[in-house]
């Protein structure tokens, strides 16, 4: 038996939009593919096993994480910003968080990121990092700025570079994955979930 499609069989997708989001994104060519059914439950476990009050998410696309994100921090009466480089894709993201009846939870905001988190009040238990690839590296310190003690950041699509993915691709998330692993404020793993997340978490400032 394939073993995605036996993990697949216990998780229940529940909101109707994220499979709208998903029958979306096989009709474009436009965005990138969002994060999947593994890496979103995973990061919606996270947000309820930290019971996370402040999460931040970096590029939204479509909306398919942030739901996920929203929908955990439901649970914990938490809060969600997510920054998002494309109007378009904001207004979609917008317009799928209210229809899945999270628009009270997540918030969106327009513009560069490695300028907008700058703006950003408090410290945040989770960030997700699904940018723009380069910004990966660029971004590092402020997401660890950012992070409170013993917060989580997860970075997406990490495993570009063993994968074979195209060099303008790969290549920052190799760079990404050495700067994380060599930062003595971070513990850091990768998983081989989706395609590749690495999960920090934050140990000294």
């Amino acid at each position: 038996m394939d073993v995605n499609k036996y993990i697949e069989q216990f998780i229940a997708i529940k909101n109707p939009i994220l499979q709208a989001i998903s029958r979306e994104e096989q009709t474009r060519n436009d965005i990138q593919p969002d994060v999947g059914i593994h890496v979103g439950t995973f990061l919606a476990l996270m947000i309820r096993i930290m019971n996370a009050k402040k999460v931040l998410e970096i590029g939204t696309c479509l909306g398919y994480s942030t739901i996920f994100l929203a929908e955990a921090l439901k649970d914990t009466n938490g809060k969600l910003i997510s920054i998002e480089l494309n109007p378009d894709l904001a207004d979609t993201t917008r317009k799928n968080i209210h229809d899945a009846g999270l628009s009270d939870i997540a918030q969106v905001q327009c513009g560069d990121a490695s300028l907008l988190i700058n703006q950003i009040d408090g410290e945040f238990d989770l960030i997700l990092q699904d940018s723009d690839k380069t910004l990966y590296p660029k971004m590092l310190d402020a997401c660890v700025d950012k992070l409170r003690m013993l917060g989580i950041l997860v970075a997406d699509d990490t495993l570009f570079y063993p994968m074979g993915i195209a060099e303008k691709f790969s290549k920052p998330m190799d760079e990404y994955n050495k700067k994380v692993f060599a930062d003595p404020r971070l513990k850091s793993t990768i998983l081989p979930i989706g395609d590749g997340i690495t999960v920090s978490v934050k140990i000294s400032f």
